[in-house]
């Protein structure tokens, strides 16, 4: 009995150690993003700032509007909300466009755009989320509630940040522990970070609902992928499942195709469970909670889209994309883009990363999806080849229907819940069977793999902070300083870029000790599962009938 506590205690701070290093890169790493980055420089991002403050003022509502918008080349009517929030965010109003002054014009920096002034009147203003779901502006708008001025955004933004960290530091943890032996922890970190591509961690860094959508479906992904490919141990199983009921939870409150990507997550599930584990899981309690769960945030998610009308199309028809086959051409034609989008492509798709930090993302992606291809079962080949045509074909389906009446409004982040679950799923079942490699490529490949992470995420950093830093006629050339961030400017921002380095590499080490990939727990025996009714017998029985596995 003491022998089984010690490895159950040694198990439970190895794993809270992982979570702790994870959520500490994550977060810095977003926060240098968030001081990087100007204020409504990132996509709809005034337009969030604008709902969150509303949300938390209690105007979850408002006046719907239709305005005429020109987007992608052609003039669309859209629908806008009007809300009354603090006079200062008159600056952000999405009809106005003084706030953009920057993206587009070589000759203009940042400084062009103003500030948000601290003020204690209030306003009409115009967003284009006022029929987004209220659960994200929620959680992040309340400093605007004690902060006023630019200094209430950037709070919201480090709490937008600290939860989209939490959430990626959970699905590493999630893929790291695990009972089987030869399990390699430090390639099933390597999927998360695979998954937080540059564009990932730059959305986590701002105010904009994708960024934790993506996040959530990370942590989503993990989980059930471990849940459909191990034999937990019944402890061990009940904290996936509480993290897999919080992930649906965010998931389905962020946008409105919510509800979509947790179907299509459990669907991945039943897939590559083979029968016996299904029968197991069937039988547990805990799972139907977690279920049940999922279901009523779904649920709830959907009643509100169809309330909100979020999902509406305009009665207009745009001659270009009709037929159908027209708009199928115009999305094929962009599908590359959208692939290019989903890796590192910033501000409203106008700060483009440099290639090297997409060839090497390329690289992780292709060694991991090669290896898994190579190893894995039928089920897993199945799902990740099922995934990667989503990935790659998904806009023919859920853009091209709907072009007619909204133009090619869509971008790839749009799709990134779905893209992830490659790298996680690939990760998995690779480092399930990492043990079969020779010795020196086990050892040296992972950290090569994550130093090109490392290079890539700092590479779209730079990139970047050139663009804001210089502006786009001089990003490379140098000349005046333009921008630089708040309080102590660019100095801040490399600081935390280069301390999220540093946690990575104490990350990396800690997850390729044994002890912080196969954590103590008896695996659940289908035997077990078939002589004792209820979720606490059955861990009694399991522990009676098997040995902790270290």
């Amino acid at each position: 009995m003491a022998g089984w506590l010690r490895k159950r205690v040694s198990a439970w701070a190895a794993a809270r150690t992982v979570w702790t290093l994870a959520f500490a890169t994550f977060v810095t790493l977003m926060t240098a993003w968030s001081l990087a980055t100007p204020i409504t420089a990132p996509p709809d991002e005034a337009a969030h700032l604008v709902k969150a403050a509303a949300v938390v003022r209690g105007e979850f509502g408002g006046e719907r509007r239709v305005i005429e918008a020109h987007h992608v080349g052609v003039d669309v009517e859209v629908g806008f909300t009007a809300v009354r929030v603090p006079a200062g965010y008159r600056d952000l109003d999405v009809t106005d466009g003084a706030y953009r002054c920057f993206r587009n014009d070589d000759k203009l920096s940042v400084a062009c755009r103003g500030t948000v002034a601290a003020s204690d009147d209030t306003a009409t203003v115009i967003t284009s989320a006022g029929t987004y779901g209220p659960g994200y502006y929620l959680l992040i708008g309340w400093p605007s509630l004690l902060l006023t001025g630019e200094a209430g955004l950037y709070a919201m933004r480090l709490l937008s940040a600290l939860l989209c960290a939490a959430l990626l530091a959970s699905a590493v943890v999630t893929v790291v522990e695990g009972a089987a032996k030869g399990y390699s922890g430090r390639v099933a970190l390597i999927g998360v970070l695979t998954a937080a591509t540059p564009t990932t961690v730059y959305l986590g860094g701002v105010v904009n609902p994708n960024g934790p959508e993506v996040a959530a479906a990370v942590l989503a992904w993990a989980v059930v992928v471990r849940l459909a490919t191990d034999e937990d141990g019944l402890p061990l199983l009940r904290r996936r499942l509480v993290r897999l009921g919080a992930a649906c939870v965010l998931l389905a409150s962020m946008r409105a195709l919510g509800p979509l990507w947790i179907a299509l997550v459990l669907a991945g599930g039943l897939i590559l469970a083979r029968p016996g584990r299904l029968r197991q899981l069937a039988r547990l309690r805990p799972v139907w909670v977690c279920l049940g769960v999922a279901a009523a945030a779904g649920l709830a998610a959907v009643g509100w889209t169809m309330t909100a009308d979020t999902l509406a199309l305009p009665t207009q028809t745009l001659e270009q994309y009709t037929p159908l086959t027209s708009a199928l051409k115009a999305v094929f034609d962009l599908l590359p883009n959208y692939l290019h989008q989903m890796v590192a492509i910033f501000g409203s798709l106008n700060v483009a990363a440099p290639e090297l930090t997409h060839v090497l993302w390329w690289v992780l992606a292709g060694c991991l999806v090669m290896f898994a291809l190579a190893t894995g079962r039928a089920r897993e080949t199945l799902v990740l080849a099922a995934l990667m045509a989503g990935t790659a074909f998904g806009p023919l389906v859920l853009m091209a229907p709907q072009a007619a009446h909204l133009g090619l409004i869509w971008q790839g982040r749009y799709l990134l819940a779905v893209a992830v679950g490659v790298p996680v799923l690939a990760a998995v079942v690779t480092g399930r069977n990492w043990g079969a490699l020779p010795r020196r490529l086990r050892s040296r490949l992972p950290l090569l793999l994550i130093g090109c992470w490392a290079v890539a995420q700092g590479g779209a950093f730079v990139w970047a902070a050139l663009r804001y830093a210089f502006g786009r006629r001089h990003q490379f050339s140098g000349g005046a300083l333009q921008w630089q961030p708040p309080v102590a400017g660019w100095s801040a921002a490399l600081v935390l870029l280069l301390l999220s380095g540093f946690l990575l590499v104490l990350l990396a080490i800690r997850t390729g000790r044994p002890e912080a990939a196969h954590p103590a727990g008896p695996a659940l025996s289908g035997t077990a599962r078939a002589v004792v009714p209820s979720v606490e017998s059955e861990g009694r029985a399991v522990r009676e009938q098997e040995p902790s596995q270290g």
